[in-house]
């Protein structure tokens, strides 16, 4: 069973957070497990979107309701919450999401409550759903590539890298060299054991590193980076961008994805998860593209996924 967190109510604000999440609580307490995590949902939702002014306040009072008790029972939400990485959005816990790695085994050691919140967010989540989306748009873009003698890959913040396991290219060796680069060392092992017999390199390295130039790992023909620009403030995002771009060869291709704040979960991310992210939208992702050497661009796209979740930047170089 998950360790969880102590929560208390001291913290709690004058305003309707208590009463909102009490009855919340009665009402999964009495089994009412898929209508109140609904309407929870929907609570904070509303609130994070119709009151930032007081969203901040609300949603750190969030964390020290007693509901949180029973929702960190998911290991999902817990692991979010807990930050054993330092981070939310850690490997393993992209791995939640699309059901590999340590899933089944932090299922079993949960309750039967936290598997049923599990499987609630399995099924209705709106940014689990973008992210799965994102899986499967890297491994058309790498199937893209191949399919134009596309040969070197870059992935930037890698991960567990779960995209090469539906990309074709990757299963038959179509690459001469896939470079998966993360600071995480636990993450580059999973990657070496996992993924090594497919060509795939696990080399440590950070965005520090690469903005100071003491990280250059080459040239390729596909340059993308899968969730780190959520972490990243404009200060670094830009140059990053930059950086990443010029990794790229003539006539190759960057992707940068990024959340929006319109993502329908970002309530509860916050509030309960205390996952917060750095969004963007379509002008800040415009901004990255404009930072970029407009001689050799030879154009960028910039497109969101159909959850209204993820937004994505994609710029071609000259040939």
């Amino acid at each position: 069973m998950q360790t969880l967190a102590t929560t208390t109510t001291s913290n709690a604000p004058s305003f309707a957070a208590t009463a909102e999440l009490d009855e919340i609580l009665e009402r999964m307490q009495a089994g009412q497990i898929e209508s109140a995590l609904r309407d929870l949902f929907e609570t904070l939702r509303a609130r994070c979107t119709t009151e930032p002014e007081s969203w901040p306040q609300y949603a750190r009072a969030c964390l020290a309701h007693p509901v949180c008790s029973l929702l960190y029972q998911d290991p999902f939400t817990y692991r979010a919450f807990s930050k054993p990485r330092g981070y939310a959005g850690d490997a393993v816990m992209m791995d939640y999401i699309y059901g590999l790695g340590e899933t089944e085994k932090a299922l079993a050691e949960t309750t039967p409550l936290g598997r049923a919140i599990f499987e609630y967010l399995d099924a209705g989540s709106a940014a689990k759903a973008a992210v799965r989306h994102r899986r499967r748009l890297l491994a058309g873009f790498l199937d893209r590539t191949a399919g134009r003698g596309g040969k070197r890959v870059l992935a930037i913040a890698s991960g567990h890298l779960r995209e090469v396991e539906l990309s074709q290219a990757v299963q038959t060796g179509a690459f001469e060299e896939f470079v998966a680069l993360d600071q995480d060392e636990a993450s580059l092992a999973v990657v070496a054991q996992d993924y090594a017999h497919l060509g795939i390199q696990a080399v440590p390295g950070s965005v520090r590193q690469i903005l100071a130039g003491k990280q250059n790992p080459g040239t390729f023909d596909f340059v993308y980076a899968a969730g780190l620009f959520d972490y990243l403030n404009t200060s670094a995002a830009a140059p990053l961008t930059c950086r990443m771009f010029a990794m790229v060869r003539p006539g190759g291709l960057l992707l940068i994805p990024n959340f929006l704040a319109s993502v329908r979960d970002r309530g509860y991310m916050e509030a309960i998860m205390d996952w917060h992210l750095i969004y963007r939208d379509h002008a800040e992702m415009q901004e990255l593209a404009a930072a970029l050497p407009t001689a050799e661009v030879a154009g960028y796209e910039i497109f969101d996924d159909h959850e209204d979740a993820i937004t994505y930047l994609l710029v071609a170089k000259n040939e």
